[in-house]
């Protein structure tokens, strides 16, 4: 089923914002009009996807609808503004899954996703409606509340997946799902489509003004803006120094081993080798740091690609990962 992305003029890209506690509609289309959900193993591995990058970059999703040839996700950042990297790994991902369950290659959504903040306090109600709305947009005849690969059917009949978060958009209907879901078909018979300023702001032009007065002050490092978003940050490159060195204890103490042998180069075989590939998928799992982040960290002169290799190939090993990730993940 297609329909219609927002559109805008034609004009040179500008710079994605990215800041944390802000609620972003997201979308993003295949190459050339290509499939991107054949079916529902497709919408549900992606949807595997999108709850494990969430939670791992903390950001709440509001809503969410998956079309043949694109998407459309309304997500809110909480401490990081990690956006970017969160939507990379995100179809990086879902692309390399499809890739090898198809038999293609390449490419699967066009190059830079698109991403719009938006005014929470006016725009979140319609920005779901518009999205809950997407199947219906070429084809009038289908049941919004009934499609199969959107969120509304769970603000709808309940039975919510842990990484929906549906209570706030309730909220404003008293909780009633039957009010929501008569807001949502009030929205097939109006323009449902909201306005885009500057390419960036779902929102009024005071949202805008304010926004790029938010810019402006966190490029200027003396501000306050800038450096309350530095302490941010340390606070969170501390919290993630902690998680690192907890991930990297709980694999040294089931093998027995010094953690600091890890970073010797001739340390590369038996259990030494197998645990420095365990810890690094572990970091990679539950931690938002990139493949060389945990390259700087482990010491890898291989780079992180070959440790999981390494791990693919390795039965005894991936099961020992399985193991400790469940009992890492069980402290959380």
């Amino acid at each position: 089923m297609k329909s219609a992305l927002l559109t805008y003029p034609i004009m040179a890209r500008p710079k994605r914002i990215d800041f944390p506690h802000s609620l972003y509609h997201v979308f993003s289309r295949t190459n050339s009009g290509d499939l991107a959900f054949r079916d529902n193993r497709d919408c549900e591995k992606f949807l595997e996807y999108l709850s494990k990058y969430t939670d791992l970059f903390e950001f709440r999703v509001h809503a969410w609808c998956l079309m043949e040839n694109h998407f459309h996700l309304l997500l809110e950042s909480d401490r990081q503004s990690a956006l970017s990297e969160l939507m990379r790994r995100l179809l990086t991902a879902y692309t390399i899954y499809f890739n090898r369950r198809h038999s293609r290659h390449g490419h699967l959504f066009q190059g830079r996703f698109k991403s719009l903040i938006v005014d929470k306090s006016d725009y979140l109600l319609s920005l779901s409606r518009y999205i809950h709305t997407n199947p219906c947009h070429t084809n009038s005849s289908i049941d919004p509340a009934t499609y199969e690969w959107s969120s509304l059917k769970y603000y709808a009949g309940g039975g919510e997946p842990p990484f929906l978060s549906t209570g706030e958009i309730l909220s404003w209907f008293e909780g009633d799902r039957r009010k929501y879901l008569h807001f949502i078909r009030e929205g097939l018979d109006e323009a449902v489509k909201p306005v885009v300023l500057q390419q960036r702001y779902v929102g009024g032009k005071d949202f805008s003004r304010r926004m790029n007065l938010r810019l402006k002050g966190m490029s200027m490092r003396t501000s306050r803006a800038a450096k309350a978003g530095e302490r941010r940050q340390l606070f969170m490159e501390e919290s993630e120094e902690k998680k690192a060195r907890e991930i990297l204890e709980t694999v040294a103490d089931y093998f027995s081993l010094d953690q600091g042998i890890w970073k010797q180069k001739k340390y590369d075989r038996g259990d030494y080798g197998r645990a420095r590939c365990i810890a690094a998928a572990l970091l990679r799992h539950h931690l938002p740091w990139t493949c060389r982040r945990i390259d700087d960290y482990l010491g890898l002169t291989g780079g992180y690609y070959r440790l999981e290799k390494k791990l693919k190939k390795d039965d005894a090993a991936r099961e020992i990962f399985t193991l400790l990730n469940e009992q890492l993940s069980s402290k959380v």
